[in-house]
């Protein structure tokens, strides 16, 4: 009986170890980039969300994004997913709200890329393109830093019947920042994603105590303070396009000047 009884305990046994190595065996996936939407279909109205929060969350621990109706700024952080409205409060949001657009990720491998304090929006894009190389790719970066100076934004939630986001956009709030202490969250994509995503840097921001942020306009990192950094490069893309379609949306003009003028703010 105990014989029969060890047995049974080194099968069982056996049968982990073979699944362990199975697991172990099988070729780690390369981190992704998992996009909800297309930039072209919001910048021309399409603010209906198609996929839940809870969902979202299930797809990455990092990104930004808007939400149904354009109901303000996303920025996911930590698995958390913050909502900024056109007031700036920054709220938790419910897993049960939709998206439109988002873009998130893991950050299985992050480098952690030297950023130079005192530094521009503009100098710091230069320093994680360097430090990145090829930018044929995309990336997420995390960087916790204090903020001389920064300028945030949102947007009005909208209503039926849509208008286009470079007409929303002049309607912003802007949210000035300074001596201020915070988490930037920033996606790149290379140039062939025109139409599909934003080429370039794109910025979110949120404060240290999560309760104002927005989408950030330009920055300038204080001088005598060393930001941290935490660089993931993202050579695979995953697209969830909606099951509705997008066939009643505009899609066929170049919406490249719309898109800097919503990313400028100007």
């Amino acid at each position: 009986m105990r014989q029969r009884a060890m047995r049974g305990i080194f099968g069982v046994l056996l049968v982990l170890l073979c699944w362990s190595a199975a697991l172990a065996a099988e070729p780690a996936r390369p981190a992704a980039l998992v996009q909800i939407g297309v930039i072209d279909a919001l910048l021309a109205g399409g603010y209906e969300g198609s996929l839940r929060l809870d969902e979202l969350r299930g797809l990455g621990s990092i990104g930004l994004g808007t939400f149904d109706a354009l109901d303000g700024e996303m920025v996911l952080l930590d698995g958390v997913v913050y909502q900024v409205p056109a007031s700036g409060q920054v709220r938790k949001a419910t897993d049960a709200i939709t998206t439109p657009f988002a873009q998130v990720a893991h950050m299985p491998a992050p480098t952690r890329p030297a950023i130079a304090p005192g530094s521009g929006l503009k100098a710091v894009e230069a320093q994680l393109d360097a430090a990145l190389g090829d930018l044929g790719g995309f990336a997420v970066v995390r960087i916790e830093a204090r903020f001389a100076s920064l300028k945030a934004r949102s947007v009005p939630r909208q209503s039926p019947p849509y208008r286009p986001l470079a007409v929303v956009a002049k309607e912003q709030s802007l949210f000035p920042f300074a001596n201020v202490q915070g988490t930037l969250v920033g996606l790149r994509g290379p140039d062939f994603v025109r139409g599909l995503g934003v080429p370039g840097w794109h910025w979110h921001f949120l404060t240290a105590d999560r309760l104002r942020g927005g989408h950030v306009l330009e920055f300038v990192l204080a001088a005598d303070a060393a930001p941290q950094a935490r660089l993931q490069r993202l050579n695979r893309l995953e697209l969830i396009l909606p099951e509705r379609g997008l066939g009643a949306l505009d899609l066929a003009r170049d919406r490249t000047g719309e898109l800097h003028s919503v990313e400028s703010g100007k």
